[in-house]
């Protein structure tokens, strides 16, 4: 009875502990209207849902064209100069960069503009996600802190999207492997 209490109480401190490092539980993505997949997908004619995570977006024989990936929740940690830098990223049916475009956001004006003139969001284009990851983007002068919430914001989101296609060969948690050997 006293070792069921102490792994009790073991398990309680855990589970608060675990409670301010955990990933943040999945919302479920919102429906997607062909309208706002268009400019990056001019022949789409479906806009599929993928679990939490993504769209896969298709053209009317229903063959896969391509893949958006919008960086917010992934990047909310993410900073530019004036707060979070969202993104949408539009992959290709290959699963190659075909833009990267800045979303609504309370960066200056301007900065934004010398990002975008400045080619930050094109550094990408054609790359693989796992090319992307590994090259290295210089910040565009006059615009530091925004090119760098525009970078770790695609990076965050990239390195989440590599995690969403090999969910099914992730190592089991703590709690997963505990629980496991207490139903054995």
């Amino acid at each position: 009875m006293k070792t069921l209490k102490n792994l009790m109480g073991g398990l309680l401190f855990a589970s608060i502990f675990c409670l301010g490092s955990c990933d943040p539980i999945p919302t479920q993505l919102p429906e997607l209207p062909l309208e706002r997949v268009t400019p990056y997908f001019s022949e789409a004619a479906e806009v599929q849902t993928i679990d939490t995570s993504f769209y896969q977006v298709k053209n009317a024989q229903g063959e896969l064209i391509g893949t958006l990936l919008y960086s917010m929740p992934y990047s909310e940690t993410v900073k530019g100069y004036n707060g979070n830098t969202p993104l949408v990223i539009a992959l290709d049916a290959e699963g190659r960069i075909k833009q990267v475009v800045m979303l609504p956001n309370h960066e200056t004006p301007r900065f934004v503009e010398r990002v975008v003139d400045g080619g930050l969001f094109k550094a990408w284009d054609g790359l693989t996600v796992e090319e992307a990851l590994g090259k290295n983007v210089d910040a565009i002068s006059g615009a530091t802190y925004t090119s760098n919430g525009v970078k770790g914001s695609l990076a965050m989101r990239l390195e989440a999207y590599q995690r969403q296609l090999k969910k099914e060969h992730v190592e089991p948690t703590f709690w997963q492997r505990l629980l496991g050997k207490l139903n054995k």
